[in-house]
């Protein structure tokens, strides 16, 4: 396939096999890029092309799609957070993809949001960590006092008046 010179020429590119039409335009709104390097006029680094004479781009097709609107997104000047894939597992694919295309905007605002996913889940497991512990903690309280759980001949129980503060440690000599 021909590459024509013009500014905002139309490109058919297959990646991973899925094909795209898009303005060279927008492959090259992040000039930091290397889709800019690859796309920008005048580049002169040959392009694979598939049977068909797309340009062919072995990247992950998904994850492009994510990329593709980000790069419009900025150069419409909208807020390329837009363009954030919802779920975690496709934002630590995009985190990959924009390393090793040089989007380092995009991956920024896609490790933020894992960042953010990362707090929130460890929130959700500190809490259901602390209920769980303190319902278990509760149950065994409620069964020791009912008399079902013994407490060891060995070990002196919390509530005797004679407890000193040791811990379980010190019977293993540590």
């Amino acid at each position: 396939m021909s590459r024509t010179k013009h500014v905002d020429d139309i490109l058919n590119i297959n990646v991973g096999g899925k094909k795209y039409t898009v303005r060279r335009t927008d492959l090259v709104a992040d000039p930091r890029s290397k889709l800019a390097e690859w796309f920008k006029m005048g580049a002169t680094k040959p392009i694979a092309t598939d049977k068909g004479g797309n340009i062919y781009l072995d990247r992950d097709a998904k994850t492009f799609r994510h990329i593709l609107a980000y790069l419009r997104l900025k150069k419409e000047k909208f807020a390329p957070s837009l363009a954030l894939p919802s779920k975690p597992d496709d934002l630590a694919k995009l985190v990959g993809e924009c390393e090793a295309l040089n989007l380092v905007e995009f991956k920024e605002l896609a490790l933020e949001m894992l960042q953010k996913y990362q707090r929130t889940e460890e929130q959700h497991y500190v809490t259901s960590f602390v209920q769980v512990a303190i319902r278990d903690y509760e149950s065994w309280q409620f069964e020791r006092e009912q008399g079902t759980i013994p407490v060891s001949k060995n070990r002196k129980s919390v509530s005797d008046e004679n407890f000193q503060g040791g811990s379980a440690y010190d019977e293993w000599g540590m």
